[in-house]
């Protein structure tokens, strides 16, 4: 495979396991970023020993814990002693957090997965025996089961200026089956068959060692969001592919650390438009960049606009209201320079 064109500066890794026999590296290394989530990550941890137990994969697991101050650290060490804990030392955001959960990983194989989930009997077995019959696939993404039962968006095309304009317009959501609003996401395919794609998402992302180990694992550039775009664009510029495989199951809560006041969920919003926007002046310009700045104002206008309407007959929506102003007043001040620390 030829080196990507561009690779996180952050160092990476693992040089005190390189030098094990491959025949004896566990299956898999898995990496749960934790923040705050402590019974989510109890849930998801439970899931995984009961993986263990049956044998399915030989697997070792690392909880990189970003300073939660809920009990996460305390519940992991008692519950499941087994479980090797990173404390990172503060909220370093999700792709930094992973590089250091898998800084030195063993594992044949790294899967990064959201604490927020619970894997399926046969999940691991089958994204390890498909990545070990196909040897130019740098990652895979399994199917994610949302909590009422329907199947999670995960897989994606290249983002581009128009998906931005359909997403923050709504339109997206209005025409989900077409081919035109619903091209970003994929929403135009109902995600039963096994194919190649662009990019995966990130709560579940399962990759090939060398593949992780070439490109540099995540930028650490982004706190939290389209670290996962950005890495499967180095994948497959490093010569990977990457696969969708719906026969691994796994259940996703969504966005359990994000569930919390308005003043965390605009943090959430805003950390999300900033990534986007390092994103697009990284791969498309400046130019690009400023646009995608402009939609995204547009978009919490017209959100603050709408909300600001609803509260003077709802009073219980001006929450949202505040959402929206500091969605807009953040998004208004952000740069295109990443959280690269």
């Amino acid at each position: 495979m030829t080196t990507a064109s561009s690779t996180p500066t952050e160092p990476l890794p693992a040089e005190s396991t390189q030098g094990i026999d491959s025949s004896i590296r566990p299956d898999v290394t898995i990496s749960i970023v934790s923040y705050n989530t402590c019974d989510d990550l109890r849930n998801c941890l439970a899931s995984l020993q009961a993986r263990r137990d049956e044998a399915e994969v030989t697997m070792e697991v690392v909880v990189a814990d970003n300073e939660s101050k809920d009990g996460s650290v305390d519940m992991v060490r008692a519950e499941f002693p087994w479980v090797r804990v990173v404390e990172t030392g503060g909220n370093l955001g999700y792709g930094r957090a992973n590089n250091a959960g898998l800084a030195e990983a063993s594992g044949r194989y790294y899967f990064v997965l959201n604490s927020d989930t619970e894997v399926e009997p046969g999940a691991l077995g089958v994204m390890r025996d498909f990545m070990d019959s196909q040897p130019k696939v740098g990652c895979v993404g399994a199917q994610l089961i949302l909590r009422d039962g329907s199947t999670q968006t995960s897989c994606a095309r290249d983002p581009g200026l128009l998906a931005v304009f359909w997403e923050q317009t709504y339109l997206d959501r209005l025409l989900p089956n077409n081919k035109i609003t619903g091209n970003y996401l994929m929403t135009d395919w109902d995600y039963k068959d096994r194919r190649e794609v662009e990019q995966v998402c990130g709560a579940c992302l399962f990759v090939r060692r060398e593949a992780w180990l070439e490109i540099g694992g995540f930028d650490p550039a982004y706190f939290m969001y389209f670290e996962d775009t950005d890495f499967c664009i180095r994948i497959r510029r490093a010569g990977w592919s990457i696969y969708f495989v719906p026969e691994a199951r796994i259940h996703h809560l969504l966005g359990a650390s994000s569930a919390k006041s308005w003043e965390t969920r605009a943090r959430m919003i805003s950390a999300y438009n900033k990534s986007r926007y390092y994103y697009f002046n990284r791969y498309e310009g400046r130019g690009k960049g400023l646009a995608i700045k402009a939609t995204v104002l547009l978009g919490a206008t017209l959100r603050l606009m709408a909300w600001s309407i609803i509260a003077l007959v709802r009073p219980r929506s001006r929450e949202q209201v505040r959402l929206f102003r500091e969605v807009w007043r953040q998004t208004a001040t952000m740069t295109p320079a990443g959280e690269r620390q």
